[in-house]
């Protein structure tokens, strides 16, 4: 497994507006957690210490754009998503009463998903370059 390179305190990640809206759950409508970036990270052959959230996946995402691995990421990032608005679509059939929540949560994943697929073409137009 690939171990990552420490950033530099001064180290700006090309993507803080992706990675705010990823780990927001105001923006998202879904909570990435810690255990979930390493698990993504991990299939990839990232190797994540349990380090505050914003931190492994900004270095994640470095990494991963200078390994050619960031659509890689990003597909899996959206598969989450998609996975855990499942859950949520589930969640709001069996609790009527908690709908309308739920769909304010799931609207934000879709979103969110939009912004992940636009940034996955960004990437891939921009390699062809």
């Amino acid at each position: 497994m690939k171990k990552f390179n420490n950033l530099s305190k001064n180290e700006d990640s090309d993507f803080e507006s992706l990675e705010k809206r990823i780990l927001s759950l105001f923006f998202s409508g879904v909570y990435l957690s810690t255990k979930d970036i390493v698990e993504i990270g991990g299939k990839f052959g990232y190797e994540l210490d349990f380090k505050p959230r914003e931190v492994i996946l900004k270095k994640l995402l470095i990494d991963a754009k200078k390994d050619g691995k960031f659509v890689d990421i990003l597909s899996e990032i959206r598969a989450w998503l998609k996975s855990r608005a499942g859950v949520y679509s589930y969640l709001g059939d069996e609790h009527i009463d908690a709908r309308d929540v739920i769909s304010l949560w799931l609207h934000k994943a879709k979103t969110t998903d939009t912004i992940l697929k636009n940034e996955i073409l960004k990437a891939q137009n921009g390699a062809k370059a």
